[in-house]
C-alpha cells in the first residue's frame, strides 16, 4: 500500500471522528440544569429520554422538553425545561414543586 493510501484513510477516520464528536456536542447542549432540594430522589422522562436520575440534595443536567417525574414514595413532579435553563425542586407544604430557578442578586459593596 502506498503512503498515499494511508493518508486517505487517515483522514476520513479524522474526519469521521470529528462529525461523531461535534454531533454528540450538540445533542450534549441540548438540556437544562435541575437542582433538587428535597429529599426525595425522582426518576425524571424529558424531551425524548426516559429514566433520568435527579439525586435528593443534588444538581444534575437533563435533557430540555417536557419533564414528568416520580420519587420513590410516590412524589411526582411535572413542567418543562427550555434548553439552558435552571430549574430548582423545591417541597412547600410536603408538596414538590418544578420552578424556574432565581438568579442570585450580586451585592454592590462600596
Amino acid at each position: 500500500m502506498t503512503s498515499n493510501g494511508r493518508m486517505s484513510r487517515l483522514t476520513v477516520i479524522v474526519c469521521l471522528v470529528s462529525g461523531l464528536l461535534a454531533a454528540s456536542a450538540s445533542r450534549a447542549s441540548a438540556s437544562c440544569r435541575v437542582t433538587n432540594e428535597t429529599g426525595y430522589a425522582f426518576t425524571v422522562s424529558s424531551g425524548n429520554v426516559s429514566n433520568q436520575r435527579v439525586s435528593a440534595h443534588a444538581t444534575t443536567t437533563i435533557a430540555a422538553g417536557k419533564v414528568q417525574g416520580k420519587s420513590g414514595e410516590g412524589k411526582t413532579i411535572s413542567g418543562t425545561c427550555k434548553d439552558g435553563s435552571d430549574l430548582v425542586i423545591q417541597e412547600k407544604n410536603g408538596v414538590p414543586l418544578l420552578l424556574p430557578k432565581k438568579p442570585v442578586k450580586k451585592s454592590l459593596k462600596k
